[in-house]
């Protein structure tokens, strides 16, 4: 079962929180903040950590997730470990324009009005590739 780290603005926690339920439904484990994290526990220490034992980071865009110091934080963060990083856009406009240069020359996965499945079947074709 792959494990992949969740990226993504608080603001979009609806879109997330529908795609990690699909992607868990077909044995993808994701780890997300609002879940995997203790009460007390250090924030960027627990980010750090589950970042090393991802197999994967999934980075949901949105103009909310472009403008995210912790998004911009874990795309980095994933970059310097070699981490294998999808691009997913769940909302917003003009957002090609406003990549951070990490993820200007990969191919991105648009959520925008496809059904969750679609794109879980997406990001697991994707997933394969680190296997």
């Amino acid at each position: 079962m792959p494990n992949v780290f969740i990226s993504y603005a608080h603001a979009d926690r609806d879109h997330v929180e529908h795609l990690v339920r699909a992607l868990r439904a077909t044995n993808i484990a994701g780890w997300l903040d609002a879940t995997d994290i203790a009460a007390g526990a250090s924030v960027s220490s627990a980010v750090r950590e589950a970042l090393q034992r991802s197999s994967a980071v999934i980075v949901f865009l949105s103009n909310s997730a472009l403008h995210n110091q912790w998004v911009q934080f874990e795309i980095g963060a994933a970059e310097a470990l070699g981490k294998m990083i999808i691009p997913v856009i769940v909302s917003g406009n003009q957002l090609a324009e406003q990549l951070p240069e990490i993820l200007k020359d990969r191919t991105v996965i648009d959520a925008r009005n496809q059904p969750y499945a679609a794109v879980v079947n997406e990001i697991s074709r994707e997933l394969e590739r680190v296997k």
